[in-house]
């Protein structure tokens, strides 16, 4: 899946917005709202909250993790099936597994951070001005057609995309 980030200025937008992608096919599981106006998300029966800190949508340091473990099991699955290290050095090739997969981590993690840090300064920057930041997961499949969509509307700003895997959108 596919998660979009937009902005526009009010809550009424962003019911709109809401309404539009759901005739799409995107349901309420798949479509959040970040805004300073708690209550505001509540009376316009949004999905929402009113920081992206008390959620889990970045989630690059998470992404590194899984990152990190599979590269030390593909790197041992290999050793094993493809060398005879493991025959001879048992200890040594699962040594190189933990080591590889703990500087794939360190490199992910750092570029993972920034990201989330970057993002996470822009949501906020966003927020602080008094605008509403709409999060959408959709399909490969839907993402042409929901992005096309808000291209028309007048109030929807795109911001950016990314992956949701390991993030999902809170209940």
């Amino acid at each position: 899946m596919k998660r979009l980030f937009y902005s526009t200025d009010s809550l009424d937008d962003a019911e709109m917005i809401s309404d539009e992608v759901h005739q799409l096919g995107i349901d309420d599981h798949h479509f959040y709202v970040l805004s300073r106006d708690e209550s505001g998300i509540k009376t316009h029966h949004l999905h929402g909250s009113t920081q992206i800190e008390k959620t889990q949508i970045l989630s690059a340091r998470k992404r590194a993790f899984l990152l990190a473990g599979a590269t030390a099991l593909a790197l041992l699955t290999f050793m094993y099936f493809f060398t005879d290290l493991t025959n001879k050095f048992l200890l040594q090739a699962l040594a190189a597994s933990i080591i590889g997969g703990f500087v794939v981590m360190f490199i992910v993690k750092l570029a993972g951070k920034s990201f989330d840090e970057y993002f996470q300064l822009l949501v906020n920057e966003h927020l602080d001005a008094g605008d509403v930041i709409i999060i959408i997961d959709v399909e490969r499949s839907q993402t042409h057609k929901v992005e096309t969509q808000l291209e028309g509307h007048p109030k929807a700003q795109f911001l950016a995309d990314s992956s949701n895997l390991a993030s999902p959108i809170p209940d």
